[in-house]
């Protein structure tokens, strides 16, 4: 029987994304859920997985957006059921803040939009490489969970780039980013390029070149590790 994964995306997208598409190529049941649309979340019962996305929402708009409080209360509900779950950019900011964190902007006022290399830090069996490249694009990152494996970091804002606690792996970083979605946030993020922290257009585009390879094949081998697909 193929596993069901709920995918709790925040965004609409004209093709799936690195990973959904990853999921369907491995006959998962991908099961997405656009909460933000208004769209119930579903039960945990029956469910093998649950993948939180990112999003343009912001955490520090919790008290007036429902679904999002939702969203938490469903993420706690998994960590304590053992659910797999893989929360990436706002889906980890999501995850860090139901584990007391603070989720904030930068206090200097920069943002994170360009790509840039990992440093993983000691752990046992760390799922991240040392000097895995990534794609950031974020206005606000979390502080470190009590409780949580602190896993990667990074020059510049929000050194917190990973972390891990029970079966849930979050990631302040984007491995899911398609080139057309590449260019969606590029035209809509166009007024941010010159903010610190950013880099050009033409600088994303070869560092997608060079580095989204190496970032795809990384984040496939995740799931079928997280979501056990291999």
């Amino acid at each position: 029987m193929a596993k069901r994964i709920l995918v709790l995306e925040h965004m609409e997208h004209a093709a799936p994304d690195g990973g959904l598409a990853h999921l369907q190529a491995r006959g998962v049941q991908a099961q997405v859920v656009h909460a933000w649309q208004g769209q119930p979340l579903p039960e945990l019962e029956g469910v093998d997985g649950l993948l939180v996305m990112g999003g343009p929402q912001m955490v520090t708009d919790l008290p007036s957006q429902p679904w999002m409080q939702a969203e938490i209360a469903l993420m706690r509900a998994a960590l304590e059921r053992g659910t797999p779950m893989m929360c990436i950019c706002l889906g980890a900011q999501m995850l860090a803040h139901a584990l007391g964190a603070t989720v904030a902007p930068d206090p200097e006022g920069r943002i994170a939009w360009r790509f840039h290399r990992l440093s993983a830090l000691p752990a046992a069996d760390n799922p991240i490489p040392d000097g895995l490249t990534v794609l950031s694009g974020n206005f606000q990152g979390f502080s470190m969970p009590q409780g949580a494996e602190r896993l990667a970091t990074t020059d510049g804002p929000w050194a917190n780039q990973a972390f891990r606690i029970g079966p849930a792996l979050a990631t302040q970083f984007h491995p899911e980013v398609t080139r057309g979605i590449l260019d969606t946030w590029q035209a809509e993020l166009a007024p941010h390029v010159h903010k610190p922290g950013a880099t050009t257009i033409d600088q994303q585009d070869a560092d997608f070149a060079r580095h989204d390879p190496a970032l795809k094949a990384w984040y496939r081998g995740e799931l079928d590790r997280r979501f056990g697909l291999a």
